[in-house]
């Protein structure tokens, strides 16, 4: 959590002497990630299937034809499971930085998009359990720390208030990550508001 804090603070921090640019937004989101399917990692008969996530954005919407967003998000499951009658606390983490490349189609009141990207993930695992119970016994298995290459897919909407320099947007984004193996791949849902500078 600190490290997607100092992330999001440098991020922000390097908007400020550039606030002569026109075209530059800032952003905050929050969203789901759905759908999360990573064949390397098994928790008996359970399912990991969403993630809460949080994040941040700069987009350089002065690019002719494309805007450009470099992004950081941070997603997290945070899960108590009962394996053979026990306990097992189980923390999954994802910090991720990305760069996309978006098509708006700027209509008068919204700007539907659609954009490529590709970005790092650095999927981290923590977990809780008695010294008697036997993970590989009972169907878990827990990859180590690693780091992956991704490209995604997106598509989404964003409108601005009319007379003030903020909007709202949302998201759709489909991501898969190279990994050892067969591939992890999950979808985002997310929104939230952006800050246009002048």
């Amino acid at each position: 959590m600190k490290k997607t804090i100092c992330i999001l603070a440098c991020l922000l921090a390097g908007t400020v002497s550039a606030g002569a640019i026109t075209g530059l937004e800032i952003g905050l989101r929050t969203g789901i990630v759905d759908n999360y399917s990573q064949p390397n990692l098994s928790i008996a008969a359970y399912d990991l299937d969403r993630l809460n996530q949080i994040g941040g954005h700069i987009c350089f919407s002065n690019l002719p034809v494309i805007n450009l967003v470099v992004g950081a998000d941070y997603s997290w499951r945070k899960q108590t499971y009962t394996i053979a009658s026990q306990a097992f606390e189980f923390k999954l983490r994802d910090l991720s930085v990305t760069a996309s490349a978006i098509y708006p189609v700027k209509l008068p009141v919204v700007t539907p998009y659609v954009g490529v990207g590709i970005g790092t993930h650095s999927l981290s695992y923590e977990y809780l359990r008695t010294v008697s119970l036997a993970l590989a016994d009972n169907g878990v298995f827990i990859p180590e720390t690693s780091t992956y290459f991704g490209y995604h897919g997106m598509i989404g909407v964003k409108a601005a208030l009319p007379a003030f320099p903020v909007g709202v947007f949302g998201e759709a984004r489909v991501t898969r990550l190279n990994a050892s193996g067969d591939d992890i791949s999950f979808t985002t849902w997310a929104g939230g508001i952006f800050l246009a500078l002048p």
